[in-house]
């Protein structure tokens, strides 16, 4: 290989996956990308035959690279990978997704063709383990748009509407970007990749594929399936919008737009709401109450949502969460945010 050729990173998370890294790496091998690439793959402490599998590929074929992350967690997997990687473009692929043979020559032509932007991505295919024997679905089409977009303008958009956001293996990522917006953070358990994108899409220009660039395969024993079921939506939230979100903004916020705070004031304050609600007893309300006030310091609550979350500990209705969330909020929590 040229050593001034460019070269593509594609970094794979691996826990307890070992029906799934053969085929996996199977869509690899027929990325029709002409530029070369190496495959890394994470191993996050598996405890079934992944890792031997894994010796086994690399035995095969040189140009992939196996590591260990003993810290358990696909965010701290991803950053071992990029600490590892050797290319100038990063590809984050996870192991029980599938790709289509142009996904990567994709990404990679957009952003030759638009040097300004950082990264690129296209859309993300949903399908079932049913959905499956329905190849048309898998068909990748070879006729799309790509619209480039300066900053803030997808990183608004994924933090207005979560159901706009794509998984890791639809971006193609310059490797400066992590220089600029920091790595996966590693103490969210869920929702890594959607801080990161947030952040590149709020900071960064990002090149659009109007294309379906990879299938998501909804498994139930996914990690992300089994947390759903065990946790509400605003538990799994909570800490991405507190620890990443909201200390983001505090330090950007004379380059971001107020509309970023706003969204996120809504958010943190309805998610309060629900949270007091789901929570039984009135003093463990009252103390849920103290404790998610101190997790937005240095964020205030107004006076009369103070007093009305108060009230919601003591009489933890439904209608009484309803007018709080389709009347208070809209009404009183705006551009309250103090140095």
């Amino acid at each position: 290989m040229n050593e001034n050729s460019p070269l593509i990173s594609i970094i794979v998370p691996v826990y307890n996956a070992e029906a799934f890294i053969e085929k996996a790496f199977d869509f690899i091998k027929i990325q029709t990308v002409k530029i070369p690439y190496e495959v890394i793959f994470v191993d996050n402490n598996s405890k079934d035959n992944s890792f031997s599998i894994l010796e086994g590929l690399a035995i095969q074929y040189s140009y992939i690279r196996i590591f260990k992350e003993v810290k358990q967690g696909a965010a701290a997997a991803r950053n071992t990978g990029l600490s590892k990687a050797r290319g100038d473009y990063i590809y984050f692929y996870d192991v029980d997704d599938q790709l289509f043979e142009d996904t990567l020559d994709s990404l990679y032509n957009a952003l030759v063709s638009y040097p300004e932007a950082k990264a690129a991505f296209g859309n993300m295919l949903k399908i079932s383990m049913s959905e499956l024997k329905d190849h048309e679905l898998l068909k990748s089409n070879p006729y799309y748009e790509e619209v480039f977009y300066k900053p803030p303008f997808w990183g608004l958009t994924w933090h207005k509407d979560l159901s706009t956001v794509v998984g890791p293996p639809a971006f193609l990522y310059r490797k400066q970007v992590f220089e600029k917006i920091g790595n996966y953070e590693e103490f969210l358990l869920t929702g890594q990749d959607t801080a990161l994108d947030i952040k590149l899409g709020m900071t960064l220009p990002v090149v659009h594929l109007n294309k379906n660039i990879y299938a998501y395969i909804k498994h139930s024993s996914s990690t992300t399936q089994k947390a759903k079921k065990k946790i509400s939506v605003e538990q799994m939230q909570w800490p991405r919008l507190t620890k990443s979100h909201l200390p983001f903004y505090i330090d950007h916020q004379k380059k971001l737009p107020i509309e970023f705070y706003q969204v996120l004031e809504k958010r943190i304050f309805s998610y309060i709401g629900k949270l007091i609600l789901q929570t039984k007893g009135i003093n463990n309300r009252l103390k849920l109450k103290l404790k998610l006030e101190k997790d937005i310091v240095p964020v205030k609550l107004p006076l009369i949502i103070n007093l009305y979350l108060i009230l919601l500990a003591f009489i933890p209705a439904k209608i009484v969460l309803k007018f709080y969330l389709y009347y208070l909020l809209p009404n009183y929590s705006s551009n309250i945010y103090k140095n």
